[in-house]
C-alpha cells in the first residue's frame, strides 16, 4: 500500500528537517519513500519567468512571488507531480508532501478530492519570529539544499494573513477526514525534541 504524507507548516517550521528524518526513519524499517516539495515547483516558474512578471529574484538566491496566483498553480501541479509518481503500480511506499500556505482551507481546494482522501497530514505548528530566526541561521550555515530563503518580504505579504481555522477542523469539516489521521507537532524547540510524536504518528500510518 502507498499511503501519502503531508508535512505542512510555516516557512522554516522544520517541515523539510521532519521530512528528511522520517525518510531515514522508514529507511531503517525497510520502507521505501519519495519527497516532493512544492518549492521545487516555485522555483522552477520563477526560473521560467525570465521578464519578472510574476517573480523577483530575492536575497542569497531566494525568490518571490509577485503574481500570487501562482502559488495555487504551484499546488495543482504538485498533485499532478505526485500522481504521475504513483501511476505505475507501487509497491508500499510513503510519499511525502511538503508545502507551506497562509490559508490551508484555501490551499486543499487546489487538490482534487480524490487526492486528499486516502491522505495523512502532518502539521507543525511554530511560532513565526522563531521560523524567521530559523532561516537566517539556515542560510548562515545551510546544511541541505532545502535550506532555502524565504524574504521578510513574504512573511510581511503573505504568511501574516493566516486562517484562524486549525488543519484538523479543516479537514475534518470540509473533506470528512478523521483527526486520527491528522497530527499537530509543536516544534518550536529541537528536532530531538518531538522525535517521539513523529515516530508514533508514523507506525501509526504504516502499523510498523
Amino acid at each position: 500500500m502507498t499511503v501519502k504524507l503531508f508535512v505542512l507548516g510555516l516557512p522554516g517550521s522544520g517541515k523539510s528537517s521532519v521530512a528528511r528524518y522520517i525518510t531515514a526513519y522508514l529507511e531503517n524499517k525497510n520502507w521505501k519513500s519519495t519527497r516532493f516539495s512544492d518549492h521545487v515547483i516555485l522555483q522552477e516558474m520563477f526560473l521560467a519567468d525570465t521578464e519578472h512578471k510574476q517573480f523577483r529574484p530575492a536575497d542569497h538566491g531566494g525568490f518571490d512571488a509577485l503574481d500570487l496566483d501562482v502559488i495555487d498553480i504551484a499546488l495543482q501541479r504538485l498533485e499532478q507531480k505526485v500522481n504521475q509518481h504513483l501511476l505505475p503500480a507501487k509497491q508500499e511506499e510513503i510519499v511525502l508532501v511538503e508545502f507551506a500556505r497562509n490559508d490551508y482551507q484555501g490551499a486543499f481546494q487546489q487538490f482534487s478530492h480524490e487526492f486528499l482522501q486516502d491522505a495523512h497530514f502532518l502539521y507543525l505548528n511554530v511560532n513565526t519570529e522563531t521560523c524567521k530566526r530559523r532561516i537566517i541561521e539556515r542560510i548562515a550555515n545551510p546544511s541541505s539544499e532545502d535550506d532555502f530563503f524565504v524574504s521578510e518580504y513574504i512573511f510581511n505579504t503573505y504568511y501574516n494573513k493566516g486562517n484562524e481555522q486549525s488543519v484538523p477542523q479543516i479537514l475534518e469539516k470540509d473533506y470528512g477526514i478523521d483527526k486520527q489521521r491528522v497530527k499537530v507537532i509543536e516544534n518550536n524547540g529541537s528536532l530531538d525534541d518531538i522525535v517521539a510524536e513523529i515516530n508514533e504518528f508514523v507506525d501509526t500510518i504504516h502499523g510498523l
